[in-house]
């Protein structure tokens, strides 16, 4: 009996006992829940923290590749005389950008998730305010090329290309992700960046901005490359159309004309052998272009030579010599002249390779 005149009885007692049992087992199943529950959240934000890394990796290699590409086009520039190894150098200034990116991403990454995190074996400490300890990536991680990871060339940008196989390790109490990464490839535009080929090869009188002429067509309804240089052709206008809108870079985001487009020449230059101050050996044809020089500005020294006005024509050494494109017939016939109003000269081979012909007796179409 209890203190209220109840009496337990032998029956009752036993239904109470599994209520009792009950509740122990739910208070360890709660107990292995929570425990669960802990180790899954734990290792998803380990998870979150890898994939974090990996994502500002890949930004970030394209940051530091338009970056660097800056950085070696102005030194370039600045110090008026090519670099003897561009590649190397655009290389370098990208691995002590993406070094600096990772870096503090990983620094904030730490306080965030609580995790320890390596690169390359190389622990980034959470609070730490300087960068003195060793670099996360070094210059034999790190590769730029012109070609996508299948191979295609791209004329108007390169790729920051992080190596397979640098060890990454992100590590909280017993809980340790280890493993390796993929090739992560940074993709840097040109567009929009100074030539320093025109600017030196010019002896510093003359400029251009790498913009990318829009009406080139990779493979026409012929399944060839078409320019559409002279797609229209008014003879009275002394108008050849596409090719004045190249050389004029109408519609250029700089509002700057003239200052002509660029466009794929596999005899060209790429953009690091325009840093370099010609080809280099084993850089894919694909990745190469070429601009049209403006005027005459090495006149004093052709003396009114008809040298062809394509720039790997023109900057050659010795120049390649070319001929005028003529509209209308008889005494009616007259030159075509580019924006500045000079004649605009070009060798026969690039007359044939752009489908330009020598004289243009009639309106096109």
């Amino acid at each position: 009996m209890d203190d209220k005149g109840y009496t337990i009885t032998p029956m009752a007692f036993l239904l109470i006992i599994p209520v009792i049992i009950f509740a122990v087992a739910f208070g360890d199943i709660v107990n292995e829940i929570n425990q669960f529950s802990t180790i899954t959240i734990g290792s998803d934000v380990t998870g979150g923290t890898v994939s974090s890394i990996y994502s500002s990796i890949s930004n970030g290699a394209g940051d530091a590749g338009r970056y660097a590409a800056y950085k070696a086009t102005r030194e370039t520039i600045d110090q008026q005389n090519f670099l003897s190894n561009s590649k190397a150098r655009v290389r370098d200034i990208a691995t002590e950008q993406l070094n600096a990116h990772v870096i503090d991403v990983c620094r904030k990454l730490s306080n965030e998730t609580g995790r320890d995190i390596y690169i390359n074996n190389v622990h980034i400490p959470a609070n730490s305010t300087n960068q003195t300890f060793n670099h996360t990536f070094k210059p034999e991680d790190i590769k730029v090329e012109q070609v996508d990871g299948y191979g295609n060339a791209d004329p108007y940008g390169f790729y920051v290309v992080v190596k397979a196989g640098v060890p990454i390790k992100v590590v909280q109490n017993d809980q340790v992700f280890e493993g390796t990464l993929p090739e992560i490839r940074g993709y840097a535009p040109i567009r929009g960046l100074e030539d320093p080929y025109i600017w030196i090869k010019s002896k510093f009188r003359t400029r251009n901005t790498i913009y990318q002429y829009p009406y080139y067509e990779e493979s026409n309804y012929e399944g060839k490359k078409d320019y559409h240089f002279a797609d229209n052709v008014t003879i009275e206008d002394n108008l050849i159309q596409n090719l004045q809108f190249c050389l004029n870079g109408t519609d250029n985001p700089e509002n700057y004309t003239p200052m002509s487009y660029y466009f794929p020449n596999p005899n060209g230059l790429n953009f690091f052998e325009r840093l370099q101050g010609g080809q280099i050996s084993g850089e894919p044809a694909g990745s190469r272009i070429s601009t049209f020089v403006i005027g005459d500005p090495l006149s004093d020294i052709y003396r009114n030579a008809k040298i062809s006005k394509i720039d790997v024509d023109y900057y050659n050494d010795p120049p390649v010599n070319g001929t005028e494109i003529f509209l209308g017939s008889g005494n009616k016939e007259k030159p075509f002249r580019d924006p500045s109003g000079s004649i605009f000269y070009l060798s026969s081979y690039y007359k044939t390779f752009f489908g330009l012909l020598n004289s243009y007796k009639n309106n096109v179409p």
